[in-house]
């Protein structure tokens, strides 16, 4: 067998381990055969990458709370805290883009993303209409559908669950 496809079936060995499709004594034995009797990759370099994704989730948790606070607990003016969230906007896609192929990372960068885009839209309503709630409710309703775009085509399921409860609330609330 030519070692291209030894090292396709011994990747593919390796996501069935990880991912608990096959028992871990299996998978050994797997390795063991595919590989013939060399021992499987070291585990340095996954927790190399937990250590990552742990220090890129601190640090994503950390951005989204400074928007907030940039955005509800400071005097500036709004056209400067729109700024800051578009600004949020376009790091946390950047982080998304980057982030494509970790699962957990990815989608708390996607949704510090579209949590920002709210942000942004809440205060662009407030902006283009004060005090009217309607035009918010129309910017509502286009978040909590990209929500539910989002969610079916990433197959994130909470996605489609919030646009849907965010969608109902904001139904709620226009006809009370």
């Amino acid at each position: 067998m030519d070692e291209m496809r030894k090292k396709i079936i011994i990747q593919e060995i390796n996501s069935w381990k990880e991912s608990r499709m096959l028992p871990e004594q299996y998978c050994n034995y797997l390795l063991a055969l595919y590989g013939q009797g060399e021992l499987p990759p070291s585990k340095s370099n996954e927790t190399a990458s937990k250590k990552n994704d742990i220090f890129f989730g601190v640090l994503i948790g950390t951005f989204f709370a400074f928007i907030v606070f940039l955005n509800y607990f400071t005097e500036i003016t709004i056209r400067m805290q729109m700024l800051m969230t578009t600004i949020s906007i376009l790091v946390f896609g950047l982080a998304v883009r980057r982030l494509k192929g970790r699962k957990i990372i990815f989608q708390m960068a996607l949704m510090g993303m579209v949590l920002s885009l709210l942000l942004l839209t809440v205060s662009l309503a407030e902006f283009m209409a004060p005090g009217k709630a309607g035009i918010l409710y129309i910017f509502l309703f286009i978040n909590c559908g990209l929500w539910i775009l989002l969610g079916n085509k990433l197959k994130l399921l909470h996605f489609s669950i919030a646009g849907s409860l965010g969608a109902l609330v904001t139904l709620y609330f226009l006809i009370i």
